[in-house]
């Protein structure tokens, strides 16, 4: 596989320390501010419980453990739970009355009432109005013995994993709220939880808002320049799965487009880009050249396969793919019932910081 990619290998370096030293950072128990059941502010004590310096809620005197400092959008987060009734964690916490809210029962360890998915709304917790199958869903978890959850939340999409399992225990598309971004917050209710090892990852975003340009012929080699005009722009979004799939949108696939997104920076910044891809592409910023694929790549694809950095300028910057699908793979094009053409065309982008 050959990259022509602009930017030095030192640059490479830095990018991957600096994704590593994010993915193993750790938060501290004086990271988070608790409060009691009636909102009362609370000093976090030390505390053990099978052999793990905790976070212990109550429910009573302490009762909800907000994360201080930075706000979250797509985010992962890791930790052990140990508790006797409910644990749970809130996210894209607008205050501590409106957030979204994962919780597991652990009495109710096998059955379909182990997890659950709810909006808290106003302070209300409105379980009987989100159940099984969709809000709630099973989990191997049992009073007061400690289990690993890991929470995935990107978009609008929250995966649940337990005790590591490769797929996730729950799956769903979170309801809309008017919190779309928030804290981090610990909660226990009916008796004691324990929160031990806990671990916040920022994820980057996906990159929603694109346009893309008619189709234009392919060449053997990948030359449309991206100031090439074209007669219509099309507005585009990726699906479900966060991807742009350009078939979607050209009648007879078989060329090549131009796809346009607007960035705006407050000041002069550096940001990652994340992103994978089938065929060819070149990706250009405010009109150089900074990533060029010569070959045809033809695999499945996954977030943050590719990784540049992007230098932008305060203001308007315009990020732009020049993509061609995977017609030359088979030579003239895929016989799609008596015409040759792509059979995968697309990519997916997201935005992290450095």
């Amino acid at each position: 596989m050959y990259f022509k990619i602009q930017i030095s290998a030192a640059v490479i370096c830095l990018l991957t320390s600096t994704v590593h030293a994010q993915m193993s950072a750790k938060i501290s128990p004086n990271d988070w501010t608790v409060f009691s059941e009636n909102y009362e502010p609370r000093t976090l004590k030390d505390t053990v419980f099978l052999g793990k310096p905790s976070i212990k809620l109550d429910g009573k005197k302490m009762a909800i453990a907000m994360k201080k400092g930075q706000r979250y959008k797509n985010f992962r987060i890791e930790c052990d739970i140990a508790g006797r009734i409910m644990s749970g964690i809130g996210f894209r916490a607008k205050d501590q009355q409106n957030y979204h809210f994962l919780y597991f029962r652990h009495g109710a360890g096998g059955t379909q009432e182990a997890i659950q998915y709810i909006p808290v709304y106003n302070g209300s917790l409105s379980w009987v109005f989100y159940s099984y199958p969709r809000y709630e869903n099973k989990a191997d978890i049992q009073q007061l013995q400690w289990f690993h959850a890991g929470l995935e939340v990107r978009g609008s999409i929250l995966k649940v994993f337990v005790n590591n399992s490769k797929d996730p225990q729950m799956e769903i598309n979170l309801l809309e709220t008017d919190f779309n971004e928030g804290d981090i917050l610990l909660r226990t209710m009916f008796g004691e939880s324990y929160f031990a090892n806990i671990a916040v990852y920022e994820l980057p975003e996906i990159l929603n808002e694109w346009e893309i340009s008619e189709q234009f012929p392919r060449n053997e080699t990948l030359d449309l320049k991206p100031t090439t005009p074209s007669v219509k722009w099309t507005k585009v979004k990726p699906d479900a799965a966060n991807i742009i799939n350009i078939s979607r949108y050209i009648t007879n696939p078989t060329g090549v487009i131009i796809a346009r997104h607007a960035l705006k920076a407050e000041g002069d910044s550096e940001m990652l880009l994340y992103f994978d891809f089938i065929g060819k592409l070149k990706v250009f910023l405010n009109g150089k050249e900074v990533f060029y694929y010569e070959k045809y790549k033809l695999d499945r694809i996954s977030s943050g396969t590719e990784r540049i950095l992007l230098h932008l300028i305060k203001g308007d910057n315009e990020l732009i793919f020049v993509s061609e699908g995977d017609a030359m793979v088979f030579r003239k094009g895929f016989n799609a019932m008596g015409r040759l053409q792509h059979q995968n065309w697309g990519f997916i982008a997201e935005l992290g910081k450095r």
